[in-house]
């Protein structure tokens, strides 16, 4: 599916057409759009070529259009008889184009049917435009954490041959880039009681830097993985803005005053902080029923977020008891008071609700249940398996 739509933009973007525009077509259009079945196109029954078959962009569109019509149920008049779809001519012809820099034969004429089917995707799929068209995985060791294992990879195949142990996550093609290097951010909060589900949000966090100039023609962790377990053991490239931090780390504040110099001050309050928030929270809840339930107890994760080019905040992980040792200045300047926050919240708010909670908010707190339903708490979280959360 990432692919079919990698495809479906290398189309656009070959032939000088942007999504940022979207046209909706008139029913007029949608009569007069040009027929496309799968017998216009020539099967290509060769090898490596600087030329591939528009087959390849008539499979996409098909691939495209059902996932569409699965997630929305409209438009069924629109799709198209798949007949045959070879699989393994397609991912073929992918790679040739992708990573062999192949043409497609007669793009040109798919353009504006490419163009209005990407538009439809990108009201029921918001990751559409961070996916990009590489179709690169990154994958992480089960059980693993601080980076270790870490690997991207854009071919299929090499993919399958690293075994079944596994998290296979699409990795974002198109994140905010800071003077050119790749950026992740680091939110702590606190849960103190699952049932009911108790969240706090800690006002400050931290922004990781890659060593290396951002590009998708590397797949190298230097470049990809800002964890700093990683980075701290890299040398940084001497082509770098001279603005980037040397340890490779950022105070949100100082996240937030380069924000001011590029006159994207408000993105913060507004799309950032409310964005990040809402995974939290929605996270939270989701995993609610699957985690281990300890009463008098507290849990400190650290989340880590991506952020598009709009600045939207894209969760990849949460991590269990994350790493807070103080080895850079800015870990030096957020974890004491970190520390003493979370005592306020875990000890001095049971006695006075109205003391000083340092830098937590408290963002969600589920309401008791107070219905009339057969299972008590005590049976509710009897048997729950415990969820296991990756350490940082």
């Amino acid at each position: 599916m990432t692919a079919a739509c990698g495809i479906l933009k290398w189309v656009l973007r070959t032939n000088g057409k942007s999504l940022q525009d979207e046209v909706i077509p008139s029913r007029k259009e949608k009569e007069e759009k040009p027929a496309i079945c799968m017998s216009d196109a020539k099967i290509n029954n060769h090898g490596p070529a600087r030329i591939v078959p528009e087959d390849i962009i008539v499979t996409a569109i098909v691939v495209c259009q059902f996932h569409l019509y699965d997630l929305t149920h409209e438009d069924e008049d629109d799709l198209i008889c798949p007949g045959i779809v070879n699989r393994e001519q397609f991912t073929s012809d992918y790679y040739q184009v992708m990573h062999h820099g192949a043409h497609i034969q007669n793009s040109d004429k798919y353009v504006d049917y490419c163009h209005q089917l990407l538009c439809k995707l990108r009201r029921v799929n918001p990751q559409l435009d961070i996916d990009g068209e590489k179709n690169i995985w990154i994958l992480k060791p089960r059980a693993s954490s601080r980076g270790r294992g870490i690997h991207c990879r854009n071919d299929l195949n090499d993919i399958c041959s690293l075994g079944w142990k596994w998290v296979a996550q699409k990795y974002i093609e198109r994140p905010l880039l800071v003077y050119g290097t790749k950026i992740d951010l680091r939110q702590h909060f606190l849960i103190t009681d699952w049932c009911p589900l108790t969240i706090w949000f800690y006002k400050h966090s931290f922004i990781r830097f890659s060593s290396q100039p951002f590009t998708l023609e590397r797949l190298d962790t230097a470049i990809h993985v800002c964890n700093n377990s990683i980075q701290r053991k890299l040398k940084n490239a001497p082509n770098r803005h001279p603005n980037l931090p040397e340890e490779n780390m950022w105070h949100s504040d100082e996240f937030k005053e380069y924000l001011c110099t590029i006159g994207k001050e408000q993105v913060w309050d507004s799309i950032i902080i409310p964005g990040m928030k809402k995974a939290l929270i929605q996270t939270s809840k989701a995993t609610q029923e699957d985690v281990m339930y300890k009463k008098n107890s507290f849990d400190l994760f650290g989340a880590d977020f991506l952020f598009g080019e709009n600045f939207q905040p894209w969760l990849l992980e949460i991590n269990l008891k994350p790493d807070i040792i103080k080895d850079t200045s800015v870990m030096e300047k957020l974890v004491p008071p970190m520390v003493e926050d979370i005592v306020r919240v875990v000890i001095d708010y049971k006695d006075d609700p109205n003391c000083d909670l340092g830098g937590f908010e408290l963002i969600y707190k589920q309401a008791n249940y107070t219905g009339n339903g057969i299972l008590s708490k005590e049976r509710t979280f009897r048997d729950l398996k415990k969820t296991t959360i990756s350490d940082p």
